[in-house]
């Protein structure tokens, strides 16, 4: 019997139209969307999912916004903390949910060479020197990219300090020791790198400039964006091919040769989550 039927069995009849069939487990906690029911239907049935899905604490899903992707009026319906641990290609991120998210979606792509052939070959870089990640966060990449490559300096900058104190610390719970963190916009900060790590979603087009103007002579730019997959080139949602004439172009006219093209994961009915690999020119 899976979860959610057994869920179902403990919960009255009349409510399970309203339950949701889908949730996202981070660490020991969970994220689901509850909104169909009555506060006091809530402290009833979140418990039951704790409990069916051996987790401490059960959070409404809620909003993500702005730079600094915090998320918006965190509401605990089962438990107390908020604050988990993840364990992903060996490596431990430690985080509060109620103040970063995490993207469960993205967690091949956060494997660096640790991951499979098509992952690990994006992240084949020729002994570089020094590594620049513009969004560090908690060290969704950072981590990975400094235990990949320990004999190059990695800088990691982030706005937000609640990420740049978890992400302290899970360069400390990794015994990492070639990283230095910076709490600041990555756009303040001149340093010239071998490989710049764009790892954001919303308009990361902004960001291109001031990382070409950074960036070593032939040097890397891993770039992450969302786009319509309309504007792609691609009529349905399950197409996929080379890389995309429109995207050739718009890289080209930010000074960058598209070197790679894949696809991360969708992002809703009509968009994709694409990564690039960016040769400066």
């Amino acid at each position: 019997m899976n979860p959610f039927q057994r869920i179902k069995d403990e919960v009255d009849r009349k409510l399970h139209n309203k339950l949701p069939k889908k949730w996202k487990k981070i660490g020991d906690i969970i994220i689901g969307d509850f909104s169909k029911l009555t506060p006091n239907e809530k402290t009833k049935v979140a418990p039951i999912y704790g409990k069916i899905l051996k987790v401490k604490t059960v959070l409404q899903k809620n909003k993500i916004n702005g730079e600094l992707r915090k998320p918006e009026n965190t509401e605990i319906l089962f438990g107390k903390d908020t604050k988990t641990e993840i364990i992903e290609y060996g490596i431990k991120y430690k985080i509060d949910l109620s103040k970063i998210m995490w993207s469960p979606g993205n967690t091949g792509w956060r494997s660096i060479l640790d991951g499979p052939e098509n992952i690990s070959d994006f992240y084949n870089f020729d002994n570089p020197k020094v590594i620049i990640d513009y969004f560090g966060g908690i060290g969704y990449f950072t981590v990975q990219l400094a235990k990949s490559y320990p004999l190059a300096k990695v800088i990691s900058i982030d706005k937000n300090p609640d990420s740049v104190e978890y992400l302290k610390q899970n360069l400390e719970l990794n015994k990492i020791n070639n990283v230095e963190v910076l709490n600041d916009d990555c756009r303040n900060i001149n340093q010239k790198a071998d490989i710049i790590h764009l790892g954001y979603i919303s308009n990361t087009l902004e960001f291109l400039e001031h990382a070409h103007s950074n960036l070593n002579d032939k040097g890397i730019a891993i770039f992450h964006e969302a786009y319509n997959n309309s504007w792609l080139g691609f009529k349905k949602r399950s197409d996929w091919g080379p890389i995309p004439t429109k995207f050739s172009k718009l890289m080209e006219e930010n000074g960058f040769k598209t070197k790679k093209f894949e696809r991360v994961k969708f992002y809703g009915p009509s968009k994709s989550h694409i990564i690039a690999y960016l040769q400066k020119i």
